[in-house]
């Protein structure tokens, strides 16, 4: 496997690559080309195949995994690759894992941490919705613990979504415990809920795009709903038990601007709320640091701009 991340100038390129993207272009001499994203869990490349007629170009499209042989230049001062011959890859000739970026921590290691945080819940009918849903619902557990926390802005990695929730339960957690008037059963019952509609408003990978479902409703109003409707075939909540949880779900992106319903309007939704912010701005922090130092894009002395933070940050020197 040649990982892209390794790729220089001059490089020989015979190995397989996931097709992130592909579009049709014409050149100044009115011939077409394919441009294509190649990409692998290191990042990604981009490629041209300017003969897209030739013999050794074979039937392709977005989400294939694609056997290439061509060579590695640069132009403009970015890599490129210039595909001489390109296939359809067989199952056998490639692993899923060398692809798709995976959270760095273990994936049994993270289901145990969250079965422990179930267990720390007194409250009867949150520990029953909890088990419901992560232990009892064998399917729901294993696409939940291997699921992407976002398409592309943060944690937008295999398990990144079991990796956001746990992190966004222990700051929750911690910022509860500061205040003898907050219900840390109710925190953490939505810290571990919050995004469970994830899997719902994004295709797993390879596919990584939203569903219909997911631009038309959004994770939120979907694991309110997803809630809601468990809730109901469980029964014996109170109304203040499901209220209280219900409105934590809703509110938890912290404003109307970010896609919450409602504003939050307890303690406890708004320690959510912030754990959750907090996760997502220093993931989005990290990955941006990793990725500006492997694409040399940081400035002279060392800040990266993020668009989405809409600010330039740089790790701390001492």
């Amino acid at each position: 496997m040649q990982f892209i991340n390794k790729l220089k100038d001059g490089d020989e390129l015979n190995s397989v690559y996931h097709v992130k993207t592909k579009s049709q272009a014409t050149a100044k001499t009115g011939k077409e080309y394919f441009n294509v994203c190649l990409s692998d869990k290191t990042g990604s490349i981009d490629a041209k195949i300017w003969d897209v007629n030739a013999p050794g170009i074979e039937e392709f499209k977005a989400g294939d995994f694609v056997f290439v042989e061509g060579g590695v230049i640069s132009y403009n001062g970015q890599l490129q690759v210039k595909v001489a011959r390109l296939r359809v890859a067989d199952k056998d000739e490639f692993k899923s894992e060398d692809y798709f970026a995976t959270s760095k921590f273990s994936k049994e290691d993270m289901a145990k941490e969250l079965d422990s945080l179930i267990l720390e819940v007194k409250n009867t009918n949150y520990s029953k919705l909890l088990k419901a849903f992560f232990v009892d619902d064998k399917k729901f557990r294993e696409i939940f613990l291997n699921h992407q926390g976002a398409k592309v802005v943060h944690h937008s990695f295999v398990s990144g979504l079991v990796e956001h929730t746990l992190s966004t339960t222990r700051l929750a957690k911690a910022i509860a415990k500061n205040y003898d008037d907050i219900n840390l059963d109710l925190v953490i019952t939505t810290s571990l809920l919050h995004d469970i509609a994830k899997i719902d408003e994004i295709a797993s990978y390879p596919a990584n795009e939203y569903t219909d479902e997911g631009l038309l409703i959004g994770h939120i109003v979907l694991g309110y709903d997803i809630v809601h409707k468990k809730i109901d075939e469980l029964g014996g909540f109170s109304e203040a038990e499901t209220s209280e949880l219900l409105h934590c779900i809703l509110s938890h992106h912290g404003s109307t601007e970010f896609g919450s319903p409602k504003l939050p309007m307890l303690m406890e939704a708004y320690v959510v709320s912030q754990a959750d912010n907090t996760d997502a701005k220093l993931e989005i922090m990290r990955e941006s640091i990793a990725n500006a130092k492997i694409t040399n894009k940081m400035d002279p002395n060392g800040f990266v701009t993020n668009k989405f933070l809409g600010t330039n940050f740089r790790e701390s020197k001492l």
